[in-house]
This record gives structure tokens, C-alpha cells and sequence, in this order.
């Protein structure tokens, strides 16, 4: 997961702030999530996945597929 949403993050050119922005986290949070140091909120994990348009199996590292 960790690398995924670094990886999705940069492919659609959103900022570490801006993410903290939306889910009214600081950017060292959203640096936590990248690296799995952090842990999140199931909720949270949801909603990255829509924002990335991906499954949550493939933001979790489960699946190689993006689809959902």
C-alpha cells in the first residue's frame, strides 16, 4: 500500500498538502501513510482509493489490477 499511494498520488500530481488539506491531517501524516509508519482509519483508506479511482485491494497492495 505504502508505495501505491505515492505512486497514484504523484501519477495524478497532487501534493502532499493538498491530500492533508482534504482529510484535515498535517502533510507528515499523509508522509506516515506513504510509508506505512502512520496508521489509517479504515474510512480513510476508502476514500483514497476513490480519489485514486482504484480498488481498495490495489491501494492495499492485494491486487494488481487498479480496476474496481
Amino acid at each position: 500500500m505504502n508505495n501505491r499511494i505515492k505512486e497514484l498520488r504523484r501519477e495524478q500530481s497532487i501534493k502532499q498538502k493538498q491530500l492533508a488539506e482534504y482529510f484535515h491531517v498535517s502533510p507528515s501524516t499523509i508522509h506516515g501513510w506513504e510509508r506505512g509508519d502512520v496508521p489509517m482509519l479504515i474510512d480513510d483508506f476508502h476514500t483514497l482509493a476513490m480519489i485514486f479511482d482504484v480498488s481498495m485491494e490495489y491501494l492495499g497492495g492485494y491486487r494488481d489490477e487498479r480496476n474496481r
